[in-house]
């Protein structure tokens, strides 16, 4: 009889092991008598509270709820697990794993709809106290392609069209702690090292390639023909922003410097075949203002008309400049 009704249905033929594959009704079971994996229809259920799978055992039922679209179409589908991962991709493929190409989204502030959230602002992601690094996103690749061409590990493009300005990636690190504080805070870090795997590892040359070396990020501005910075803009190709107040004990710059291995050629190395600068350095008067007055008008009669002042190895030094 069980044969021929399956057969009608077109479905298998279930296990016959002791206990429902279904059920229904309003009270949620949660004793003896259902199979791992029964579904349980609570009829006088709503959104995400009417459809339940069994994840215990035929003698203690554990229904959870199975989250999906629900009157609008649009609620999301919740994985709880305590597995090791949530969703595993495997396999080639010749199109995108995840595309969200045909997604809309409606913009609210920081909190609000998003394609990838992890938290928010008043409600981070807790890694708790472990010492272990671990972080949000890990991403390991390798590539074996021809000098000719490059991969890049994460590509992430913005357009603007109006006024609103744009960034593609933008980071914040905070520390709030009350007690001892962290060694590091560092928005961003970003390393280029040739050979940390493989001895012997080279650098080709340039060969005449503007773009090509090696450098831990490679920061450039660029406009058309036709393009134009209003009067009164600005453009650089990185913008040092030093805004620290509190008490200071410690060392502060602008731009700090470290050198290990082989000594570099120069602090800093140009190449301005293009158009060259107007000005090695420009500045206005608030450059040499209140406590950072770091250009002395103080003049060695004679010899020059102002000094920059170095601090080096413990003693005050001076470079002349002339008008």
């Amino acid at each position: 009889m069980i044969d021929r009704l399956t057969a009608l249905l077109k479905m298998q033929v279930p296990q016959r092991n002791r206990g429902l594959l279904f059920a229904s009704g309003t009270t949620k079971p949660t004793g003896d008598g259902y199979q791992t994996g029964c579904l349980f229809q609570k009829t006088d259920g709503g959104n995400n509270t009417a459809l339940y799978v069994n994840e215990g055992s035929v003698t203690v039922a554990n229904f959870q709820a199975i989250e999906g679209a629900g009157a609008d179409g649009h609620d999301p589908i919740v994985l709880a697990s305590s597995t090791a991962t949530g969703i595993d991709f495997t396999g080639t493929y010749s199109a995108n794993a995840l595309d969200f190409s045909d997604a809309t989204i409606v913009p609210s502030g920081s909190n609000g709809p998003c394609l990838i959230r992890a938290g928010t602002y008043a409600s981070p992601i807790d890694y708790g106290a472990s010492d272990a690094q671990s972080g949000m996103i890990r991403l390991y690749s390798t590539c074996s392609g021809d000098i000719s061409s490059y991969d890049r590990g994460i590509f992430v493009y913005t357009e603007t069209t109006g006024a609103k300005g744009a960034f593609p990636i933008a980071g914040l690190a905070e520390a709030n702690n009350t007690g001892t504080g962290p060694k590091k805070l560092q928005a961003g870090q970003f390393i280029a090292h040739l050979g940390a795997q493989s001895s012997g590892a080279t650098l080709s040359t340039a060969v005449g390639d503007t773009t090509a070396g090696m450098y831990a990020s490679w920061f450039k501005i660029a406009g058309a023909a036709n393009s134009v910075c209003a009067s009164g803009s600005k453009a650089a190709c990185i913008w040092l922003d030093s805004s620290m107040g509190g008490t200071m004990s410690g060392e502060h710059y602008g731009i700090y410097a470290t050198v290990g291995g082989i000594s570099p050629d120069g602090f800093i190395g140009f190449n301005t075949s293009a158009s060259g600068y107007t000005q090695f350095i420009y500045a206005d008067a608030t450059f040499n203002s209140g406590a950072g007055t770091c250009i002395t008008t103080d003049a060695v009669p004679g010899t020059n008309d102002a000094r920059i002042k170095v601090w080096y190895d413990g003693k005050q030094y001076y470079i002349a400049l002339w008008r």
